[in-house]
């Protein structure tokens, strides 16, 4: 990823507001469709059942953080209209936590603790330490 062209994350900010508190959130679509966003405490997750080499969640969806390996969880992160997807050989960080995608339909995600998870039809999951 260290290759990859940043974005700037101001771009993938949405509404994340609840009442009397505004609040925003940066979050990406990647190239072939997986909901990603960041999180605080500083961390990545993606959600979906539609992760390479992942069977879909019996209940609910697949998720992966930074943070935490696979696991299913009741519902996804909102696809919302304003989603904007990350192009391909491109990396968005937050928080001190980088995410980058490739057009193989990788997408890969790290936080600052070395901490890390993989998308990949070579194989997906969570990397304790990369």
């Amino acid at each position: 990823m260290s290759r990859y062209v940043a974005v700037n994350s101001a771009d993938y900010e949405v509404d994340a507001s609840t009442p009397g508190i505004h609040a925003t959130k940066v979050v990406f679509l990647t190239p072939d469709g997986i909901t990603c966003d960041f999180m605080t405490p500083p961390a990545a997750i993606c959600t979906g059942n539609n992760f390479p080499s992942v069977p879909p969640a019996a209940i609910g969806v697949n998720s992966i953080g930074t943070d935490y390996g696979l696991t299913p969880v009741g519902s996804g992160i909102p696809q919302t209209n304003n989603l904007k997807t990350l192009p391909p050989f491109h990396t968005i960080t937050a928080n001190g936590v980088t995410c980058g995608v490739d057009d193989a339909h990788t997408t890969a995600c790290k936080d600052s603790q070395g901490h890390g998870f993989v998308l990949s039809h070579k194989g997906s999951g969570w990397l304790p330490h990369v």
